[in-house]
């Protein structure tokens, strides 16, 4: 049976992949893609993260996740436009993440 260690390792290796396709899709909004499928992915990426997050009780990473999701959410629903600010905005956030 793998320990609660394995299973941390795990989520952190997997977070370093999310985080890699978050970035070269963050990198791909900037290039102007922006498309809705683009935005889901990225949605997807901090919503994984978040949720491994939440199973090892990491709860300063689990809420400025939900915090960034917040903001990708609007964006997704078209109730938040990417903007020059914005888009600074979510890289920077994906840096702190």
């Amino acid at each position: 049976m793998a320990s609660n260690q394995n299973f941390r390792d795990m989520f952190f290796e997997e977070a370093e992949d999310l985080l890699n396709q978050l970035m070269d899709d963050l990198t791909r909004l900037a290039g102007g893609d922006q498309g809705d499928e683009l935005v889901n992915a990225i949605f997807r990426a901090v919503h994984s993260i978040k949720g491994g997050a939440g199973a090892f009780a990491l709860d300063d990473l689990v809420a400025f996740a939900h915090r960034y999701e917040t903001v990708l959410d609007a964006v997704r629903s078209h109730r938040l436009e990417i903007t020059a600010e914005l888009l600074n905005t979510v890289q920077r956030s994906a840096d702190h993440l």
